[in-house]
């Protein structure tokens, strides 16, 4: 699940735009400029090959080329923050928060460098369209997953589904999309409780 979200995360600030332009990822990736912030809760359906399914929710905060928020608050207290130069996570579960630059990512340099030029995304994926209003991508190298199906409604993206390599299948679906509204600074500085173990990479 943590490495699936670190694609998403960054995916989704290229992925939330009209389907009429689904059908061309050149020109879906020239209509960047016209998107700032994005605001939208979503649900998360895990199915953990051999275990059942894990449920999760939340919300997710973009501000286009700067910084994302991919913030849990169900079934626990999580969140993903990324800028150009820097990702945090945080679990409520473990009482542990994970700072990291981008000079010691590792095998996290897809999402800084995605989040420095979003147009990179066809040097780490092939990207085919599948079929209606789907894509799929696959990725060049090793991220932890299989692939990425996109699903487009009219207006945004409708579901992101993904199969990891570990056979674990998700299903990511958004609600209350806001394109272009300001978001209070507050919303990418989340509370992190007193006594959280603090690991620096």
């Amino acid at each position: 699940m943590t490495r699936n979200s670190l694609i998403f995360s960054v995916i989704f600030a290229l992925l939330f735009l009209n389907s009429a332009l689904a059908y061309d990822f050149n020109e879906i990736i020239k209509r960047l400029e016209d998107i700032d912030t994005v605001e939208a809760g979503f649900q998360q359906v895990t199915e953990i090959k051999g275990f059942g399914e894990d449920s999760y929710s939340g919300k997710v905060y973009l501000e286009n080329g700067k910084r994302v928020l991919w913030d849990y608050n169900e079934p626990y207290d999580q969140y993903y923050l990324f800028t150009k130069d820097s990702m945090e996570y945080y679990d409520s579960s473990t009482e542990q928060l994970i700072k990291q630059d981008a000079s010691g990512s590792g095998g996290n340099n897809i999402v800084f460098k995605l989040l420095v030029d979003i147009s990179a995304i066809k040097d780490a994926f092939e990207i085919s369209h599948v079929s209606g209003d789907t894509f799929k991508l696959i990725p060049k190298t090793d991220v932890g997953l299989q692939f990425i199906k996109i699903t487009f409604s009219s207006k945004y993206i409708e579901k992101i589904h993904s199969l990891d390599d570990k056979g674990n299948y998700t299903t990511i679906k958004f609600e209350d999309v806001k394109i272009n509204s300001d978001i209070p600074e507050e919303k990418f500085l989340p509370d992190v409780p007193l006594g959280t173990e603090i690991f620096n990479y």
